[in-house]
C-alpha cells in the first residue's frame, strides 16, 4: 500500500487495477494523482489477487478503479462483492457480450500478432493503437515515459495470454443492472482498441452511471488527457465522505458530464 495524504476524510483506500501490457505504464499517471489523497493498492489485475490485497490491507471497503483489462476485473468485483466497493471507475472498458462493439479489422489483426512480438517491440508497436494521434505528434516524450515505466518490470507472456483469454470471455452485459456502486465511466473518443460505443453502452446499462467521453483521447486516455486524472480524484472524494446508500435510491439512466 502506498500512503497518500493524512486527511482522515480520505483514508478509504483505492484499489487500482490495470493490465500487464502498456496500460500498466499508463496507469502510473492516475496512481500518482490518487496518491495525493488516498492510499492506493495496486495488485495484479485478477479478482482473487485484488480481494487478497484488500484483505491484507485490512480494508473492508475501497474505491475501485479499473483501466482497460483492469476494468474487466473491477466489474466482476463490484458485481460479486458489492459491499466492498464504495465507488467504481471504469476506464477504456466494455461490458462484453451483446454490448460489445468490436474494433476495425486492422486492430483485431494487430492484437492477434502482438502476443508473438518480443516485449519491447510489442510496446512500441502498440503506440498507434493505444494513443491519440495528437499525443504521438505533440507529446511523444510522455509515451516514452509510459514505455520506460513498463520496461522496468519484466513482461510475462504467459500472464498476458491469460489476460487475453479472460478479456475475450468477459461478459457482464446481462448483470450490469445489479451494480449498486456509484459509477463513473470514462472513455476516449478516439479509442481504437475499444471504440467509444463500448463505453456508452456500458454506462447506459448501469443505473445512475456518469459517462465522460473524452475528446482528444484514445485507449491510453490518462496520458492523452492528463487533466482527467484530477477528475477521477474529484469523483472519488465525492463518494468518500458518506457511506453508500441502498441500490433502491440509485435509479435512472447514465448521465454525461
Amino acid at each position: 500500500m502506498r500512503s497518500g495524504a493524512s486527511d482522515s476524510r480520505t483514508r478509504l483506500p483505492v484499489l487500482f487495477l490495470t493490465g500487464i501490457g502498456l496500460t500498466a505504464g499508463v496507469g502510473r499517471r492516475p496512481i500518482a494523482e490518487l496518491e495525493r489523497n488516498f492510499d492506493v493498492i495496486a495488485p495484479l489485475a485478477t479478482t482473487e489477487d485484488a480481494l487478497a490485497a484488500l484483505d491484507a490491507a485490512g480494508a473492508e471497503q475501497a474505491h475501485v478503479v479499473g483501466l482497460s483489462f483492469g476494468a474487466t476485473v473491477a466489474q466482476e468485483i463490484a458485481l460479486r462483492h458489492p459491499d466492498r466497493v464504495r465507488s467504481l471507475v471504469l476506464g477504456s472498458s466494455t461490458a462484453g457480450g451483446d454490448l460489445y462493439a468490436p474494433p476495425e479489422s486492422a486492430v483485431r489483426e494487430f492484437v492477434r500478432r502482438l502476443e508473438n512480438l518480443p516485449p519491447e517491440e510489442g510496446l512500441w508497436a502498440s503506440v498507434p493503437y493505444l494513443y491519440a494521434p495528437s499525443t504521438s505528434g505533440r507529446h511523444a516524450p510522455l509515451i516514452g515515459e509510459d514505455i520506460a515505466r513498463r520496461l522496468r518490470e519484466p513482461l510475462e507472456p504467459h500472464a498476458y495470454r491469460r489476460q487475453l483469454v479472460i478479456a475475450r470471455a468477459h461478459d457482464t452485459a446481462a448483470r450490469l443492472t445489479e451494480l449498486t456502486a456509484p459509477t463513473l465511466v470514462v472513455h476516449g473518443r478516439e479509442d481504437r482498441i475499444l471504440p467509444l460505443e463500448n463505453g456508452r453502452r456500458l454506462a447506459q446499462a448501469i443505473a445512475g452511471a456518469r459517462f465522460v467521453p473524452l475528446p482528444g483521447a484514445a485507449h491510453a486516455f490518462p496520458t492523452d488527457v492528463p487533466k482527467v486524472n484530477r477528475d477521477l480524484v474529484s469523483f472519488l472524494l465525492e463518494h468518500s465522505s458518506r457511506r453508500r446508500g441502498s441500490a433502491a435510491r440509485r435509479t435512472g439512466r447514465a448521465t454525461r458530464v
